[in-house]
């Protein structure tokens, strides 16, 4: 990998924003090695490690191997480029897609990535950053020789979009958390929905009067859900005739299923779908090729 010093007058839009804010503050050194950020990285470990000063070419074949499970390992997500609130709707993709976000933020100033990104991993974490390769055509990896297998992802002014993935299934309701709450006159209520939704394997967490005092004449019960948890709501008016979905801003996945004074009990077991757990199916890297 090599950095090319970019002139101000090559740039457009996002890119020579992004430099005025450095010409601002500084006059920047523009060749970005990862320890700005990431405090490890050293030119005698990019040396090392075959990203500098090696121009040779040599014969050799990449080696299929068997991909880590997706939720194996953490992310730590960061936009480098001006696209606000990039870094979370990508790291939202990417947990959808079952990979573990560890964290969300914003890359100093002075990186500037050009392309789609930067995948900044060590000796440990090479086949879990090769797996995120995958999930952006065009990035580029950095071993900055880093301890663990964590891998560092920084969107660059280049990303697009994540590569195209079937939508994975509605979660079952092994996986799907729920609260159920009563605004009705008719004691035990909640109680009693809880253990039947219990039995079809969903986990419940609070049971008693609603928290916020909503009143439901003329409704059969509201499902309250959050933005991550939109899919496992859907997954759970499968199991109520007229339920109505209520978005809010709550954070997680954990559902609120609040029993109206129309409710009658949970759909027959043979009206409902009987799914289990999604399993991924197995998947292969390609790792850096070997002499033959």
């Amino acid at each position: 990998m090599s950095y090319r010093v970019v002139g101000f007058d090559e740039l457009e839009g996002a890119a020579a924003r992004h430099f005025r804010r450095q010409r601002r503050r500084r006059l920047l050194l523009f060749v970005t090695l990862p320890g700005l950020i990431l405090g490890t990285a050293t030119v005698a470990t990019a040396y090392g490690t075959g990203l500098l000063g090696m121009n040779e070419t040599v014969d050799c074949a990449p080696v299929a191997a068997p991909a880590p499970e997706r939720e194996s390992f953490k992310i730590n997500l960061l936009n480098s480029s001006d696209a606000v609130g990039l870094a979370s709707e990508v790291g939202r993709d990417l947990e959808l897609r079952d990979f573990k976000v560890a964290s969300i933020g914003n890359a100093d100033d002075s990186v500037y990535v050009e392309g789609p990104a930067t995948i900044y991993f060590g000796d440990e974490g090479l086949k879990n950053a090769l797996l995120v390769q995958k999930q952006i055509p065009g990035s580029k990896l950095w071993n900055d020789a880093r301890g663990g297998e964590s891998v560092q992802l920084v969107l660059g002014y280049g990303f697009e979009k994540l590569v195209d993935e079937p939508d994975p299934p509605l979660p079952a309701p092994a996986e799907i958390s729920v609260n159920v709450y009563n605004t009705t006159w008719k004691e035990g209520l909640a109680a009693e929905t809880s253990k039947v939704l219990e039995e079809r394997e969903f986990t419940v967490k609070k049971t008693g009067n609603d928290p916020q005092n909503s009143f439901h004449k003329n409704e059969v019960g509201v499902i309250r859900f959050g933005p991550e948890g939109e899919r496992a709501a859907k997954r759970l008016a499968e199991q109520v005739e007229d339920i109505q979905m209520q978005k809010d801003d709550r954070s997680g996945t954990t559902l609120d299923l609040v029993l109206g004074n129309e409710w009658d009990g949970l759909k027959a077991p043979s009206e409902v779908p009987q799914v289990k757990p999604y399993e991924r199916p197995a998947e292969t890297i390609q790792l850096p090729c070997k002499s033959t």
